[in-house]
């Protein structure tokens, strides 16, 4: 509700009152549910309830332009800074992101502390240089730097306006450039922030590559990759892949009679770096450590349907069916079905299928399959031929016509891996003797992404294509092909990876 001159907002997702004599109905109104959607959003990609979350407010004042008040426990946007961010156009909402992440970022770091700890030892040298401006530059450097990765988390992409925003800050607010006792210059603190952005965009491409190695199998780097982010941001998502990761690890060292059905481990496109790579990994250990890492990802969020679905999955391939059917069930569906996740609710049924047909109810089996595909599941579909004892061939004899390999920007992977081009200032070191390079600009629409790892000896290159490709592959499939386009192309696929919100095909070939 409107109270005084600010809009308060106790519970991200509520719906909104404004009850303040005069308050505008219309231009503040729309600025406050942009504002608050916005942050909404952001408090949703965090997925963070181990804190309560801080209320909203969006006031009249001319004094802060954004800020965390530890006091009220409450983050604060000045209408003036809202006015700022939503003149970027079809970027105000990024912008507006942007701003709010930064002071979640605060928030959730548990930056306050030292605010009142030099409040109370402003007398001590500790505190006077924990009030000094390197350390307002450390804390700020990690609110961008962490900031922006929630503004990629909440699918705002990555907002590379952060210094044109932040010019506009102190014009519209008449603030000096230049450095102040408190404050470093606005031309330091672009720098800093554009810094931060970089920094940012190389956690993005980790994760990126972490979802790919997963997705084709190379689940010992994969792991690694998460584990990077993991150890700079921690996220319901991250943990959640974690577990993904060692699930589909664990099921490489089940036979094929043990396996017959295609399990719905959902990765979500939101320690093996001691493990003796060269041993035979024990997959009950595997699927042991997954539960783990779904456990915090439930204890982030407990509402999160992809970890309560994913746990029911490792409880499965462990055999204890009644822990699967009831997190599968009951708390993936009803999370699934309270909080928008359709897929992870028909993905909860396909693996209560599985665990019927594993428990040789057959019948019941079936009638859950046949529902689900009826419902749009291709894996319960592919689950129920399966049942039925259908032979089911995957993918075409040759991957393309051979005088027609695949290319991506006229390059066939194989010239790519030859030739190697990679950007050296881009290197990330992620475990001992494993190596990310990439090259963003291979060609004019796609970018190369590298996994060395010399424990292994295996090098992985992905040729990537950029967003809004135009070309289309051998067989002309292209962007907004739908999936029997596809499998008239190429067959079904040999591999797939359940997502919340769809399917990845995975070709051998």
């Amino acid at each position: 509700m409107c109270a005084g001159p600010e809009f308060r907002h106790a519970s991200p997702g509520a719906k909104t009152q404004c009850n303040q004599v005069g308050c505008n109905a219309g231009k503040r109104n729309a600025a406050i549910q942009k504002a608050l959607s916005v942050y909404n959003r952001l408090v949703q990609a965090r997925g963070d309830s181990r804190y309560p979350v801080p209320s909203f407010a969006l006031l009249k004042e001319v004094n802060r332009m954004a800020a965390m008040d530890y006091a009220k426990h409450e983050i604060i946007l000045e209408e003036k800074a809202f006015e700022v961010c939503n003149s970027f156009g079809n970027q105000s909402d990024a912008a507006l992101a942007m701003l709010l992440a930064h002071e979640l970022t605060h928030y959730y770091e548990k930056h306050g502390w030292r605010k009142g700890f030099v409040e109370n030892n402003i007398d001590l040298d500790i505190g006077l240089r924990l009030d000094s401006l390197v350390d307002y530059a450390a804390k700020e450097t990690e609110a961008d730097y962490l900031g922006g990765f929630l503004v990629y988390s909440a699918g705002y992409g990555l907002f590379d306006k952060g210094p044109d925003v932040l010019a506009k800050l102190y014009q519209a607010y008449n603030m000096p450039v230049g450095r102040t006792e408190k404050y470093p210059s606005l031309s330091d603190r672009q720098s800093m922030g554009r810094r931060s952005a970089e920094k940012m965009a190389q956690l993005v491409e980790v994760f990126d590559m972490a979802n790919l190695l997963t997705a084709i199998g190379n689940y010992t780097d994969a792991y690694a990759f998460y584990y990077y982010v993991l150890m700079v941001y921690q996220s319901r998502e991250i943990y959640n892949n974690l577990g993904v990761t060692a699930v589909l690890d664990a099921m490489q060292y089940f036979g094929p009679a043990e396996l017959k059905y295609r399990f719905p481990v959902e990765l979500d496109l939101t320690s093996t770096a001691t493990r003796n790579v060269l041993a035979a990994p024990n997959r009950d250990s595997l699927l042991r450590q997954a539960l783990l890492h779904f456990d915090a990802a439930i204890s982030m969020d407990p509402q999160y349907a992809p970890a309560y679905l994913n746990k029911a999955c490792a409880y499965a391939l462990l055999k204890d069916y009644n822990r699967a059917r009831f997190y599968a069930g009951v708390e993936a569906r009803q999370a699934a079905l309270k909080h928008n996740y359709p897929k992870t609710a028909l993905d909860a049924d396909v693996l209560t299928g599985i665990v019927d047909a594993l428990e040789s109810q057959v019948e019941k089996a079936q009638a859950t399959f046949q529902a689900a595909a009826a419902a749009g599941s291709p894996l319960a579909a592919h689950n129920l031929r399966i049942l039925l004892g259908e032979t089911i061939e995957t993918e075409t004899t040759d991957s393309a016509e051979p005088d027609k390999p695949e290319r991506i920007d006229e390059k066939a992977l194989a010239r790519v891996a030859e030739e190697g081009n990679v950007d050296d200032s881009k290197t990330i070191t992620l475990a001992n003797q494993l190596y990310f390079y990439q090259n963003p600009k291979l060609g004019p629409n796609s970018r190369l992404f590298v996994s060395e790892n010399n424990l292994t000896k295996k090098t992985t290159y992905l040729h990537l294509t950029s967003a809004g490709y135009p070309g289309k592959t051998a067989r002309q499939i292209g962007l907004g092909a739908d999936r029997a386009a596809i499998i008239e192309a190429y067959g079904e696929p040999g591999h797939t990876i359940e997502t919340p919100r769809g399917e990845i095909m995975v070709y051998k070939k």
